[in-house]
């Protein structure tokens, strides 16, 4: 195994990992949808295989920590995750849309993982939380920028097939320099941790159903048993960090249910793959600017929840600016200026909206759960992505993309209300 003392080294490897992981995923994700519509032509599919994606991508945030943690080190969990990305990256470039599709779940399962991990990994090796989330996002949107960028530009020379190989090639070149992380930082103890709290109280209230199902107090013992639930959640949600998640949840329902149709939508609008790729560089471009001021604003976790809370509430009117596009026949500028503007805030709300988020959920955890409650996050926000690209479909069936930008907003609107109700609560 090879071992490194020399903390530039250890730095080196730990943002490597980041920037080109994060630029294959972003690789990965967009040629994927790109292949889906070219193989189908159908913005359902596409439906179907992002909330396949965001399926797998949850049930693995969920359940990461306790798959790895006492048997692999965090060096073995990064290959693993390569090694899903690798096989994911090579799926995504056949011809078949089933595998197409698989391999975006495996890219699912890989980011899952990926992000939660190397967030705590940069927190042991800067001792700082926030300059650690803030680090992380801005060597993800790096790598986002030049995934886009690559993308961008090699497409019309080698086409989708040769970039998705390249970026295969590229990512398993990672696994040496995973190897390169120092022992402290690479180590994890083993621990057991409980999910939702009030399941012993739920077990507890049923475990004696049968025998009241057989009693005149039937209906009596089924009300408290419902009211009993109903005050459960409602004391859960009277705390800061559950309603957070539920405001998360929310959220990423409405951005899913956006960004689900958007390369189809920019298609129809007459954009080449190649300009797909630069206008997703541009948003990303625009998120690791952004990442720079956060980080000073952010001196302490307290300072997130107003900025969580303003750039929530503006992207109502965001989602709502190519509502028009719909039916105007505008000129090909027109819709350059307004997809760029939109990509503008989208960017600029994204890194508001990652940093807080992160940073907030840091800041609730005890020692040594860091990672759970990233993993807590990240399946909230994949659980919101499920809903939300399931509801893609079914609304762009029936209402088409006005529906599409209109219930986006409604969504979005609802959980900027949650996470002030969230801000706002004492109890945590």
């Amino acid at each position: 195994m090879v071992k490194s003392s020399d903390p530039s080294d250890s730095s080196l490897s730990i943002y490597l990992i980041i920037t080109i992981s994060s630029m294959a995923v972003s690789i990965a994700n967009l040629e994927g949808s790109l292949r889906v519509l070219d193989l189908t032509r159908s913005t359902v599919t596409l439906s179907l295989a992002v909330t396949l994606y965001n399926i797998f991508f949850t049930i693995m945030s969920l359940s990461w920590t306790r798959l790895f943690f006492g048997r692999l080190s965090r060096r073995n969990i990064i290959i693993f995750s390569l090694s899903c990305l690798f096989a994911g990256l090579i799926l995504i470039s056949s011809n078949s849309t089933a595998v197409v599709i698989t391999g975006t779940v495996l890219v699912g399962v890989s980011s899952a993982v990926f992000s939660p991990l190397l967030t705590t990994i940069l927190i042991d090796y800067t001792g700082k939380d926030v300059v650690a989330v803030a680090r992380y996002n801005l060597l993800s949107s790096i790598g986002l920028i030049t995934g886009y960028l690559m993308g961008g530009i090699l497409e019309p020379v080698i086409g989708i097939h040769g970039i998705l190989k390249l970026t295969s090639i590229i990512t398993c070149s990672l696994i040496p320099i995973a190897l390169l992380i120092p022992r402290k930082y690479a180590v994890i103890e083993p621990r057991r941790l409980m999910y939702i709290s009030f399941i012993p109280h739920f077990t507890g209230r049923i475990r004696p159903l049968p025998s009241i199902l057989f009693t005149p107090k039937i209906i009596y013992s089924t009300r408290k048993l419902i009211g009993d639930l109903i005050r459960m959640a409602k004391m859960k949600l009277a705390r800061k960090l559950p309603l957070m998640l539920l405001s998360t949840s929310v959220l990423f329902t409405g951005i899913s249910v956006f960004f689900t149709p958007v390369p189809a939508f920019l298609r129809n609008l007459g954009f080449t793959d190649k300009e797909i790729f630069v206008i997703y560089l541009y948003s990303a471009s625009i998120s690791s600017t952004s990442y720079a001021a956060i980080h000073r604003q952010f001196h302490k976790s307290i300072y997130a929840w107003k900025p969580l809370v303003l750039s929530t509430t503006i992207r109502i009117p965001i989602f709502l600016i190519p509502l028009p596009l719909i039916y105007l026949h505008t000129m090909k500028i027109i819709n350059i200026l307004t997809i760029g503007t939109m990509f503008t805030f989208t960017g600029i709300t994204w890194a508001y909206i990652t940093t807080s988020l992160s940073t907030l959920v840091i800041s609730m955890s005890e020692r040594g759960e860091k990672d759970f409650l990233l993993g807590q996050l990240n399946a909230s926000i994949g659980t919101g992505t499920i809903i939300g690209s399931i509801l893609s479909g079914i609304i762009f069936k029936y209402m088409n993309y006005a529906g599409i930008f209109i219930g986006a907003s409604v969504l979005v609107g609802v959980s900027a209300i949650l996470y002030y109700k969230a801000w706002k609560t004492l109890i945590t």
